[in-house]
């Protein structure tokens, strides 16, 4: 009975450094490091020609997401899946009417798998564990596309260019068929990511802090690579 004891108590000693953290879950809160940049866009010819023009972001985009991993021996594969957006503004301009400057949406969905491995592990003082870790993965993404003048063709029903000229152009018109366009027209892509990432751990709660890089076309204007800073927290056992 007293080895069966011992064995008990030797057990609950070892649970904390060997199983805790085998298993994680919680929440993802991304800032990204890049913006959509001002763009125009000119379609028609004339007095039918038309053009929007959209004005840079005022902020990065910023989102939040949901993770899981499953880390065994500082080896971690995990997985995630997240919504990131922002505001930006355009005009519309052709030889008779104008639209206001008006604030329009951008929305990425994204998914992520990476395979992490702690580097470094070190202590701060009142936590269990704190650990340096690199990591690879892989990445999609669904993004809304920028406004255009087909785009706002589209949604007030207008099949050429010279009809822009007796078209009704008021924000209200154009939000009634907005969200229906922006989904069967998003921007899909793919690529792959770097990563450096920090961990602090007590007992159950979980704080990550990375700093990832994307080389993925077509999320950004013409850019091939975006860099975001995740902050994530949950509980791992």
């Amino acid at each position: 009975m007293q080895k069966f004891k011992i064995l008990i108590l030797s057990v609950l000693f070892i649970l904390p450094s060997t199983i805790f953290g085998i298993v994680g879950f919680g929440l993802n809160i991304i800032q990204d490091g890049a913006k959509l940049g001002g763009a125009v866009n000119v379609e028609g010819s004339g007095l039918a020609s038309a053009t929007v023009e959209s004005f840079e972001m005022e902020a990065s985009p910023a989102g939040f997401g949901g993770y899981l991993f499953i880390d065994l021996a500082g080896w971690a594969v995990e997985g995630e899946a997240n919504f990131t957006g922002g505001l930006y503004d355009f005009e519309f301009k052709n030889a008779f009417s104008e639209l206001p400057r008006t604030d329009f949406p951008w929305v990425r969905g994204s998914t992520a798998i990476t395979l992490k491995k702690d580097v470094i592990d070190f202590s701060i003082p009142f936590l269990a564990k704190t650990a340096l870790s690199v990591g690879l993965g892989a990445n999609t993404h669904s993004s809304t596309p920028r406004v255009s003048v087909s785009m706002m063709m589209d949604i007030l029903d207008i099949e050429s260019p010279t009809d822009l000229v007796d078209a009704e152009f008021t924000p209200e018109a154009l939000k009634d068929n907005l969200a229906d366009y922006l989904l069967e027209n998003l921007i899909e892509t793919s690529g792959i990511h770097a990563q450096l990432g920090l961990r602090f751990k007590l007992f159950i709660a979980d704080a990550h802090i990375n700093l990832r890089y994307n080389i993925v076309e077509d999320v950004y204007d013409d850019s091939d690579s975006f860099a975001e800073i995740q902050f994530k927290v949950g509980t791992a056992f």
